[in-house]
């Protein structure tokens, strides 16, 4: 009767461990804080030294304290804004024109404009590299990324990729991966001889945009705009699984302390999928958010999820099959949402 006991007891111990690993987190809209200004927007990047979000938006950063609720400031003078990096060790932070192909050094604090550094044709998405101290900056129509030496800010020379790259991730360990999206590749880079030592096809991927990594586990989750996400080894790039997700994804991250990995979509939802180990995942109900929410950041720490969208004026037909309807938004309306998550610990 005790061994019984026993053995029922740890059948429950681990069905209920199980549930709670495959259990659908719950998020909920916490706030919405107006941004005002353009209904143009993209990459978001929060700064870890101050929490405050950097928000791409038209012809400036909108600066947000989320904690506040409120926007505290801009980077002015941008003209078409898209990436947005941050040196921690200079506190000086990075943020191209497309229209001018170039690149505005800002200091943190005071939000002023220090310096303009040329860029690249089409600049769009960058990152900060802490192992080879450099900015890279993609450049879609270049089909190339733009190295930056972040302790001189002196440009160095274009490392060709053969393709449009989108999202770019660094490991912090001298790798940088970067999505070639018309090719359906992910290019690896080692930052410390700026060249590319690797490239990868993605079958299953059609255009490959948002892109994060778990630099643990060595895996790297390319969001697609066939509404795929391919989960891909970082070592040798091989696809370890093909998960779907919505509509319209222009962003991915990775929570590493609640193992899991989340994609934005242009369809007005959040997919979310939770890593349960390196090669095994289970995907949870998505989190309806609202339309043209395409474009993401988190907060590592509390968990909270920030998407930027406006409101809807008119829907378009979709441009393709398979592809979400476009939108037409309101002026000055565009706004941040603030999901935050029930109190929960990791899996």
């Amino acid at each position: 009767m005790q061994k019984s006991s026993f053995a029922m007891l740890l059948a429950a111990s681990l069905l209920a461990g199980a549930s709670a690993a495959t259990a659908a987190p719950a998020y909920h809209l916490a706030e919405t804080i107006p941004l005002g200004g353009d209904v143009k927007w993209d990459y978001l990047y929060r700064d870890p030294s101050s929490g405050h979000l950097f928000i791409s938006h038209g012809s400036e950063l909108t600066v947000v304290d989320p904690k506040a609720g409120e926007v505290i400031g801009h980077v002015a003078g941008l003209q078409g804004s898209h990436g947005i990096a941050i040196d921690p060790e200079t506190g000086l932070g990075y943020a191209d024109s497309a229209k001018t192909q170039t690149v505005s050094v800002f200091n943190v604090k005071s939000l002023q404009v220090a310096k303009e550094l040329p860029a690249l044709e089409d600049a769009d998405g960058m990152v900060y590299d802490p192992a080879s101290r450099q900015v890279f900056i993609a450049g879609g129509d270049a089909n190339a990324v733009l190295p930056i030496d972040a302790a001189k800010n002196q440009a160095g020379k274009l490392i060709p990729l053969g393709g449009a790259p989108e999202f770019l991730v660094v490991d912090a360990e001298g790798d940088l991966f970067v999505n070639i999206k018309d090719r359906n590749q992910i290019v690896r880079i080692d930052t410390k001889t700026d060249t590319v030592t690797a490239r990868w096809t993605l079958p299953g991927c059609d255009g490959p945009t948002g892109l994060a990594i778990d630099p643990v586990s060595q895996r790297l989750f390319s969001s697609c705009e066939n509404a795929k996400m391919a989960v891909v080894d970082a070592r040798n790039g091989e696809v370890v699984a093909l998960l779907p997700i919505g509509k319209g994804s222009d962003a991915a991250r990775f929570d590493a302390g609640r193992k899991l990995v989340f994609s934005s979509n242009r369809d007005g939802s959040l997919s979310m999928i939770r890593e349960l180990g390196a090669d095994h995942f289970i995907v949870m109900p998505p989190l309806q958010t609202a339309p043209g929410a395409r474009t993401m950041e988190i907060d590592p720490v509390s968990g909270d999820v920030f998407l930027v969208t406006a409101d809807v004026l008119s829907i378009l037909p979709p441009p393709a099959p398979n592809k979400p309807p476009r939108y037409s938004f309101k002026p000055g309306t565009a706004k941040l949402l603030v999901y935050q998550p029930a109190s929960m610990g990791a899996p």
